[in-house]
């Protein structure tokens, strides 16, 4: 079974650039590979009219991911519907979230195998380039500051987000903050536990870069 779904408005711009179905996007070899591992990758692309996408495809879904959701009694989903069903959870919660403009997959006997998402880029950069880039300690205290927020405050809307790291936070042009890769984005249906609210935040705290955690007593 075969499943892709455009909206409407994107439908031509996708077309003339190579992306118009499935098949397409899976055998795209354009733009620039942002990642790539044995499952899938992530391209940035750059369409006929100048606009900017990211492709994000799932070249195959693994057995135990679909015996995890199985246990779970859920669905089984490859990686890229988890992140758009994740996106849409999170957007619906109140959050910043990447828009998903195309979506699909194939599955086998009712399983998850090949899928893609294309999505548009965040309005901003993220935030480990960001206080890497800002010298203004002000500044960069105030978005460490904000981040930490959106992380307390997906916590207490009972999202477990385990790539909860400073590269996946943006900051936006307009100053607030925005969140990227939520394939692992769960809704746990209750606040997360204080310990794990606190282990989370020392870890954000860790990997933010180094002279950020002098200067904000992370040490």
């Amino acid at each position: 079974m075969e499943h892709f779904e455009i909206l409407d408005e994107w439908r031509d711009a996708l077309t003339a650039s190579g992306l118009g179905d499935l098949q397409s996007c899976l055998a795209f070899d354009g733009g620039k590979c942002l990642s790539s591992h044995l499952r899938g990758d992530t391209r940035k692309v750059t369409l006929s009219d100048g606009r900017i996408v990211f492709l994000k495809r799932d070249f195959f879904t693994f057995k135990k991911e679909i015996a995890k959701d199985l246990l779970r009694f859920h669905k089984p989903q490859p990686k890229t519907e988890k992140e758009r069903l994740a996106f849409a959870m999170a957007r619906d919660a109140g959050f910043t979230v990447p828009q998903v403009i195309a979506w699909g997959q194939t599955r086998r006997c009712g399983f998850p195998n090949t899928a893609c998402l294309i999505m548009l880029p965040l309005d901003g950069i993220d935030l480990d380039k960001y206080l890497k880039a800002e010298t203004d300690e002000d500044k960069r205290k105030s978005f460490i500051a904000k981040a930490e927020e959106t992380l307390t405050a997906l916590q207490k809307k009972g999202f477990d987000w385990p790539d909860h790291k400073p590269e996946h936070f943006f900051v936006m042009n307009d100053g607030t903050i925005g969140l990227i890769d939520l394939e692992r984005l769960r809704y746990v249906g209750h606040p997360l536990a204080e310990t794990k609210c606190a282990a989370q935040l020392a870890r954000f705290r860790k990997l933010l870069p180094s002279f950020d955690r002098t200067t904000n007593g992370h040490e």
